[in-house]
C-alpha cells in the first residue's frame, strides 16, 4: 500500500496554508531574498507557530518576523551551509532548536520520516550535478510502501523555494531515493539525479529545557 504522511502543520487547498489560522505559507525565493535555505527555514517556523507569516516577511517592522528579517538579511547574496543554517535557527531564540543529521542518504531519509513523525519539519541541503549547484528545500512529508506494520520510505516530499508554488498540492517537488543509491530530484515537469548532503529538523524546545 502506497502512504503519503505529510506534516500535520500543513492545510492543503487552493493555495498551501498553514493549518488553522490559514496563512499561505510557500515563501518563494525571490519574494524577499535569493537564499532558498532562509524560506525554508521562514516555513518551518510558520508550521510550528513561531512565525505568523512567512512570506512577506521584510514587510513587519515588529514581533518575530522583523527579528527573523534583522537576522537574515546579511546572508542575502551568500547563503548559508547547513552548519550555518543550525547556528542560525539557535541564535533566533524563538523557542526552537535545530538537529543535524548525519552523512549518507538512507540516513538522511529515515531521519526526516522520524523528525516528520514528530512534528518537526526538516530542511534538506542537495545538489545538481551537472551543473554543481547547491539548494535547499523543506520536507513536508514522507511518501512510501506499507507491508503489514512495516512502513519503508523510498521519496521526500519537498516545498522547494526555487519551484513554483503548489496548486491543489501539498508539495512542489520530491527527492525520489533508489534501490541503486540514486537520488532524483522530481518535478510535475523534469527530473534529474541529485545528491544529498545532508538535513537538519527544527524541533520546538520543551518547557524548562
Amino acid at each position: 500500500m502506497l502512504i503519503q504522511k505529510f506534516h500535520p502543520g500543513l492545510q492543503p487547498g487552493q493555495q498551501l496554508a498553514v493549518a488553522g489560522s490559514g496563512t499561505p505559507l510557500f515563501s518563494r525565493q525571490s519574494h524577499w531574498d535569493c537564499c532558498g535555505a532562509l524560506h525554508c527555514v521562514a516555513m518551518a517556523l510558520a508550521l510550528l507557530g513561531r512565525l505568523d507569516d512567512p512570506v512577506d516577511i521584510r514587510r513587519s517592522d515588529a514581533g518575530p518576523e522583523a527579528s527573523f528579517w534583522d537576522r537574515a538579511w546579511p546572508h542575502y547574496l551568500h547563503g548559508l551551509t547547513l552548519t550555518e543554517l543550525a547556528s542560525f535557527v539557535w541564535e533566533l531564540n524563538l523557542g526552537v532548536r535545530p538537529v543535524a543529521a548525519r552523512a549518507g542518504q538512507t540516513t538522511v531519509l529515515r531521519f526526516c520520516e522520524q523528525e516528520l513523525s514528530r512534528g518537526a519539519p526538516v530542511i534538506v541541503g542537495w545538489r545538481s550535478l551537472h551543473p554543481v549547484q547547491r539548494r535547499a528545500s523543506l520536507a513536508i512529508g514522507v511518501e512510501g510502501l506499507r507491508r503489514q506494520r512495516a512502513f519503508s520510505p523510498h521519496a521526500l516530499l519537498i516545498l522547494d523555494p526555487a519551484g513554483m508554488e503548489p496548486g491543489l498540492a501539498a508539495c512542489n517537488a520530491r527527492l525520489e531515493f533508489g534501490r541503486d543509491r540514486r537520488i532524483a530530484y522530481v518535478t510535475a515537469t523534469a527530473k534529474h539525479r541529485v545528491a544529498v548532503d545532508g538535513a537538519v529538523s527544527i524541533r520546538l524546545l520543551k518547557a524548562g529545557s
